[in-house]
């Protein structure tokens, strides 16, 4: 599992870590089951939204997907494509138009699973 946490300032820096992943699953069973990213808001304040941007192996189109309302404590939960197929994202939280979360492109981690954790600093 990837983990990032990002402050709430208008220049966001994510940090990227292990934080003790499930165990790997094998490449058969990997390539079936879908990739997850979920934005943790603990910035205490309400996001008016966040957006998930994403192109997969098989079609390099950008796609965006998008929860409105996420508040303090909450979790927005995505899942683009299949764990193999997902090639690139990167995610966005906003608060009215203000952008409060902007992450480079990463690329999918071996598991599965990214969190991307947003703070108040």
């Amino acid at each position: 599992m990837r983990r990032a946490t990002a402050g709430l300032a208008l220049a966001a820096t994510a940090v990227v870590g292990a934080v003790c992943p499930p165990a790997a699953p094998t490449p058969a069973h990997a390539a079936d089951r879908p990739y997850r990213i979920e934005v943790i808001n603990h910035s205490g304040f309400g996001l008016d939204e966040v957006r998930v941007a994403y192109t997969t192996r098989s079609d390099p189109a950008v796609r965006m997907l998008g929860q409105r309302r996420v508040g303090p404590g909450a979790t927005a939960a995505f899942e683009p494509a299949g764990c193999a197929d997902l090639a690139r994202f990167a995610a966005s939280a906003f608060i009215g138009t203000r952008e409060v979360l902007h992450t480079s492109d990463l690329t999918p981690d071996a598991d599965c699973l990214t969190q991307i954790e947003l703070t108040r600093t």
